[in-house]
């Protein structure tokens, strides 16, 4: 049996007088709205549940993930947890209606998975969630990507990643944002000895390349809620670059 992910919302998360502010905006302005979160047991995964539920801008939130979840915090009620199979894209239309946004998080490495189910993961099943939400219905579709994106890159990882983004652009999703962090600064539970690091080392990188290089995944969670309260005029497809995450959450603070 899966060991379950503990998500808790405590006083510990910031959020900033701007996030709530545009949570209890976008709440009255658009209510009722509905949003899923797919790899919500992943690092950034768990920061947009954690910033969904403690916003309190959406009336239900639904994770998608193979593991389940143990939720403390506020709001539980609206917190619907459904296991998924990715290669069902049937069920998953079936399982996305309703739903106003999406969030992406879904993902590994090739070091965890090797090359082929790399790829499986980081593209077929992105690729298939992103067409069962615009088959849904779903308006925002935002997802997390990487620094370096780029579908012509001869390193795999940035390649699959900007071959997704490509594609995504490409399905007509009224709004699609793509957020691209550098280096995901958190406590794992698996280790990653180069990513470790790279971790200790990101202060003298901050130091050299103020906000580009590295993020923390809460501000990456943060970023990615906080910019689906924003009014935007439709159809947009924006890229947010490590930089702005980070300089938008130091601004809202």
């Amino acid at each position: 049996m899966s060991t379950a992910v503990k998500i808790i919302v405590d006083n510990s998360l910031t959020l900033g007088e701007t996030f709530t502010k545009a949570a209890s905006e976008f709440k009255a302005r658009s209510p009722g709205q509905r949003a899923l979160v797919l790899g919500s047991t992943g690092e950034v995964g768990r920061e947009v549940v954690k910033h969904l539920m403690a916003s309190d801008a959406f009336d239900k939130v639904t994770v998608f993930a193979r593991r389940p979840i143990e939720y403390t915090g506020p709001h539980s009620e609206k917190l619907e947890q459904k296991s998924v199979d990715f290669e069902n894209t049937e069920q998953l239309e079936h399982d996305f209606a309703g739903h106003t946004h999406a969030f992406s998080c879904l993902g590994t490495t090739r070091t965890k998975s090797g090359k082929e189910q790399f790829y499986k993961i980081d593209h077929d099943y992105v690729l298939n969630a992103a067409k069962a939400c615009k088959t849904a219905g779903v308006g925002h579709y935002s997802i997390c990507s990487s620094t370096g994106a780029d579908k012509d890159s001869m390193f795999l990882y940035t390649k699959t990643k900007g071959e997704v983004d490509s594609e995504v652009q490409d399905m007509d999703f009224p709004r699609v944002s793509i957020f691209r962090p550098g280096l995901l600064v958190c406590n794992r539970e698996e280790a990653r000895p180069m990513e470790k690091l790279l971790v200790y080392a990101s202060p003298l990188l901050n130091f050299i390349m103020p906000n580009k290089l590295t993020v923390p995944t809460s501000t990456v969670g943060w970023a990615m809620v906080n910019n689906a309260f924003k009014k935007v005029d439709t159809p947009v497809h924006e890229l947010v670059t490590n930089q702005e995450m980070m300089e938008d959450f130091k601004k809202s603070q």
